[in-house]
């Protein structure tokens, strides 16, 4: 079974940091997390892609249900020379500043907002605490998929944290979505596996009209 590996660099410039955004590109497989001189290298799974689609798909049948707008960028960027830190998650999601994104192929925090949400897929522990610089970017909510590569990876577990002063909170609900529970997204997740994303997905419109009234 293959495993998540991870490199950590120590003693990384911040200009080497860009340097090597900039000569590997946007195609490049390894994402990097970048912690104040500190440079950590993953190199991720098929899963970590698989959980990504499964994940837009349900928020693309929310927000098109609900008619709401809607950004999303896949293994977007996210990083600020004034605080020495950037990081690359799954994927980053703009609701309410959705109109100020559209057109925009990648996010910039020196004149953008942070994504409302991002999602992060852990298929083994990071070596830098990634919340601490989750909080400084200021991304309000933070969706963690947490399991292990392999057969069983669609049985993990799904976690919501939002920020609140410099620390995040796990909760059962997020900000992004207030009548999506965490159990929710885990029963979209389960149900993909076990019945199919066609019937998931339509599953998911049928329990939509039930609890949110902007649905019906």
């Amino acid at each position: 079974m293959s495993t998540e590996h991870r490199t950590l660099l120590q003693n990384i410039s911040w200009s080497k940091y860009e340097q090597l955004l900039t000569e590997m590109g946007s195609d490049r497989t390894a994402r990097f997390t970048y912690d104040r001189t500190r440079l950590e290298m993953i190199t991720p799974l098929d899963e970590h892609e698989r959980c990504r689609k499964l994940i837009e798909s349900m928020i693309l049948v929310i927000t098109e249900t609900l008619g709401w707008p809607v950004e999303g960028y896949t293994y977007p960027t996210l990083k600020r020379i004034d605080l020495q830190r950037g990081t690359e998650p799954e994927a980053g999601y703009y609701l309410r500043h959705a109109s100020k994104m559209r057109g925009k192929s990648y996010v910039d925090l020196a004149s953008d907002p942070p994504p409302d949400f991002i999602l992060e897929v852990a298929l083994s522990r990071s070596e830098l605490n990634k919340f601490a610089i989750y909080a400084e970017l200021g991304i309000p909510e933070v969706w963690r998929y947490i399991s292990k590569p392999g057969e069983t990876f669609l049985k993990g577990n799904f976690f919501i944290h939002y920020l609140k002063g410099d620390r995040y909170y796990e909760e059962d609900y997020g900000l992004a979505f207030p009548f999506l529970s965490a159990g929710r997204i885990l029963q979209f997740i389960d149900e993909s596996d076990t019945l199919g994303l066609m019937t998931a997905l339509r599953n998911l419109r049928h329990w939509l009209q039930e609890v949110a009234p902007s649905a019906k």
